[in-house]
């Protein structure tokens, strides 16, 4: 059995899809598999995922009859039945080491559940800057959750390898905008995160306002729209290994303060500019 499995969520990613994939089956640990799940894509993902399929037999191709979108990172998730699991964006790129030193991470630390490399990010083949979202995250669930809520960033974290039997536990059985929040608090209930000292995985970096527009993608109501990680809270707070540590809910209010303020900023600046003094006090006194 292979000991990783690397799930390639594809959508329209027929330029860069080759690059990310050589660069995933180019890795010094050769144990492991890839997964490309082509979400219905419209350009060329198809021709070139299959044409990948033929030429290694480490790679598999999908080609799914309907638009998933997020559930697609579910089902890649769900075919996996080696220990270890990651999934690898298809227009990002890693070094030859990314996986096994990952993979060392949680082979030395049985109480971790994730472990990333530092992050740098491009825009258009230009470097920008490192991620802010790969921090290590390696107290107790508690203390790691007050500083994930604190600030989640980028959440890149996401994109190191799992324990996949946790990463299968955490993953939301239904979607709901900043899932993959959702899904990294998830995986720290149950373990820490390690951060690898070194920048091995590089991204392409999405424009933050992207972010602010998908609420409106992705919320079920109005209600949803104006609290952007409600939905994810709710779901959380659900959790019987969520930990009920009142800093831990404070953490979490804290944050969906943030995000209220921030679309409130782009599609209601009005009531952004009454609201910001009041509920950023807040922030502070639950952050504190």
């Amino acid at each position: 059995m292979s000991r990783l499995t690397i799930g390639v969520p594809a959508y329209n990613n027929a330029r860069t899809l080759a690059q990310a994939v050589g660069s995933l089956l180019a890795q010094d640990h050769a144990d492991l598999r890839v997964l490309i799940s082509d979400d219905g894509s419209r350009d060329d993902t198809e021709a070139v995922g299959r044409a990948l399929a033929a030429a290694d037999d480490r790679v598999s191709y999908t080609r799914q009859p309907v638009n998933l979108r997020y559930g697609n990172f579910g089902w890649l998730l769900a075919q996996a039945d080696t220990e270890f699991f990651m999934w690898a964006a298809g227009d990002d790129r890693w070094l030859p080491g990314f996986a096994s030193a990952c993979l060392a991470e949680l082979r030395a630390h049985p109480g971790l559940v994730g472990a990333v490399s530092q992050v740098a990010f491009e825009r258009e083949g230009r470097a920008i800057g490192l991620a802010t979202g790969t921090a290590a995250l390696t107290g107790t669930p508690a203390a790691n959750l007050r500083r994930f809520f604190a600030a989640p960033g980028d959440n890149s974290r996401m994109y190191g390898v799992f324990r996949t039997a946790v990463a299968q536990r955490a993953f939301p059985a239904r979607s709901f905008h900043a899932w993959d929040w959702g899904f990294s608090a998830a995986t720290l209930c149950e373990g820490g995160h390690a951060e690898v000292p070194a920048v091995l995985m590089v991204r392409d970096k999405t424009p933050t306002a992207r972010y602010v527009e998908m609420v409106r993608e992705d919320a079920a109501s109005r209600l949803e729209r104006l609290l952007p990680v409600g939905a994810m809270s709710r779901w959380l707070l659900s959790l019987p290994r969520f930990p009920r540590d009142p800093a831990v809910r404070a953490a979490l209010l804290a944050l969906n303060l943030e995000k209220h303020l921030e679309y409130s900023a782009r599609f209601h600046p009005g009531w952004a500019r009454l609201a910001r003094p009041v509920l950023g006090r807040a922030q502070a006194r639950l952050r504190a």
